[in-house]
């Protein structure tokens, strides 16, 4: 997403957010606040959507699911309107692991399969691997293991051309103990062992804290089963060191609660007792009332299996009470979902007739009232930090006499086809594009060199040259071609907008009286 176009203070918010997330929550909060405050005052949603999201990720890492959810919730709308799907689709991915963490497997689905829809509509391949991989856990986790491996096969194959990503092995490890789990829980152990056997050959040493005690608690599951009492213990003693509460629950609880299962099972109670209170300090810390009741649900196993039926009693009890918060607490999730549900569709139908007053109706790229929105930003912004700006008037040449001798029918194709190219360019170069009006288009370039202007504008006229669109009423060339005028400057006081545009058109007819379908470029001075 670009934001160039702001102010060097807002710029220093966002990569202040960039550098500090998952490092410095304090300082992350206190930036997305600054970027918030701001964006309300401008009414500016792409910002908005930005801190509210980034707040978001930071209280989903200090494990404060309310606040998690409230700010996430807020970010997407404004993702949405403003487009910025990869952030979107991340949202969706941290709301889902938080529902079903919270119990609602079929919210946490739902919101898996809206993050999936946008990383496959729009190419987020990166995202896309772990959106796959948690829908596979969750598979995993109510027993469909063939659709949980069919989900983490997808994952797998993405990744491996995706290899470049800085996640490539905690995603593969990730792939690995999720292959691993859905034989082990079919009692395929031998299979189960060949993905350990994988992950350790090739993620061994690239690994986080996190992940290498994710794996232990896989491997110590799976050395009980198969009666690997040594190894069971190597891994054991690896996740016994665990004891820091600060961890992102969310992301370790069902490695660790399926780990303290086996410790249960097994009779290791001192290793057992030590891991469940440290779980349930961090769930009750964390808010989290569904995890809570699962680890009581142990404690119970426990007292009911050592015959201790006061302490049993007491932990039913608990239970019970615990049961009926939950219920109210789900109470409450579905009116937030219906809210955030309507807000995104009111949302939606808002983005649809913005665009629809923002777009040129015969070739879907931006009109003119988006071009002065659009230009005004850009000036404002090349003014404050001095940088040059070109706008570019370009227009087809003899376009009269093709309409009048191939047919309005044909006319407007051969613009729609023109404004393609010129649009391919824009999105490529990061070029704002607009048609201004008949045969005529706009390109505003911000921050390039005078040459790579040039070099832009002759790609371009080449693109639509090789159209090879027959223009047998031409006197300059006997294809559709174009004439262009650009004003390269920087902009100040003097110099706005409406300057650059009075100089290319200048420039433009200028091209036009001398060398129909050639390029003329000047300043305002």
């Amino acid at each position: 997403m670009d934001f160039n176009a702001y102010s060097s203070e807002v710029l220093e918010w966002l990569e202040g957010v960039r550098k500090n997330r998952g490092t410095d929550a304090e300082k992350t909060l206190m930036l997305c606040k600054n970027i918030r405050d701001y964006a309300r005052e401008q009414d500016d949603e792409k910002l908005l959507g930005y801190a509210y999201y980034y707040s978001g990720e930071t209280y989903y890492l200090l494990n404060d699911v309310d606040k998690l959810f409230r700010n996430l919730s807020c970010s997407l709308p404004y993702l949405e309107h403003s487009r910025q799907h990869g952030l979107l689709a991340r949202a969706y991915n941290i709301l889902a692991i938080t529902s079903m963490n919270r119990g609602n497997a079929p919210f946490a689905m739902d919101y898996y399969l809206n993050a999936r829809m946008y990383c496959e509509k729009y190419k987020l391949y990166d995202i896309g691997i772990i959106i796959n991989i948690n829908i596979g856990m969750l598979y995993n986790n109510f027993g469909e293991y063939r659709q949980a491996e069919k989900y983490l096969e997808q994952a797998y194959d993405l990744l491996q051309k995706n290899k470049e990503i800085p996640e490539y092995y905690s995603y593969l490890l990730n792939i690995y103990i999720g292959l691993g789990n859905s034989c082990f829980y079919q009692e395929e152990y031998m299979q189960a062992q060949e993905y350990a056997l994988r992950a350790k050959e090739v993620c061994s040493g690239h690994l986080e804290e996190l992940e290498q005690i994710a794996f232990a608690c896989f491997e110590a599951r799976l050395c009980n089963a198969m009666g690997k009492k040594e190894e069971c213990d190597r891994n054991i003693a690896i996740v016994q060191k665990v004891s820091d509460t600060r961890m992102p629950i969310l992301d370790i609880f069902d490695d660790l609660y399926a780990y303290c299962e086996m410790l249960l099972d097994t009779r290791k109670e001192e290793e057992f007792w030590k891991l469940v209170e440290l779980l349930e300090k961090m769930a009750r810390e964390a808010k989290i009332i569904y995890m809570q009741k699962r680890i009581l649900t142990l404690k119970i196993r426990y007292y009911k299996r050592q015959e201790k039926n006061r302490e049993y009693l007491q932990a039913c009890g608990l239970f019970f009470e615990l049961s009926e918060i939950l219920e109210k607490e789900n109470k409450y999730i579905m009116t937030c979902i219906l809210d955030m549900r309507y807000t995104l569709e009111e949302t939606n139908h808002s983005r649809i007739l913005l665009e629809q007053s923002q777009t040129d109706a015969l070739t879907g790229i931006p009109n003119r009232y988006r071009l002065e929105q659009h230009a005004q930003k850009v000036f404002e912004h090349a003014i404050a930090e001095k940088i040059p700006v070109a706008v570019e008037i370009l227009d087809i040449d003899y376009f009269k006499q093709y309409n009048d001798n191939y047919g309005h029918q044909k006319g407007d194709l051969c613009i729609c086809r023109v404004a393609k190219e010129i649009q391919k360019l824009a999105e490529k170069d990061d070029i704002f594009c607009a048609r201004y009006g008949g045969d005529e288009f706009i390109l505003i370039y911000e921050g390039y060199s005078r040459e790579a202007v040039v070099i832009l504008t002759e790609k371009l006229k080449r693109s639509i040259r090789d159209l090879n669109m027959e223009h047998a009423f031409s006197e300059a060339q006997r294809y559709v071609s174009i004439s262009q005028g650009i004003c390269y400057d920087i902009p100040d006081a003097d110099r706005t907008m409406k300057n650059f545009l009075q100089k290319a058109d200048d420039l433009l007819y200028q091209v036009k009286e001398e060398n129909r379908g050639g390029i003329c470029i000047g300043s305002c001075r």
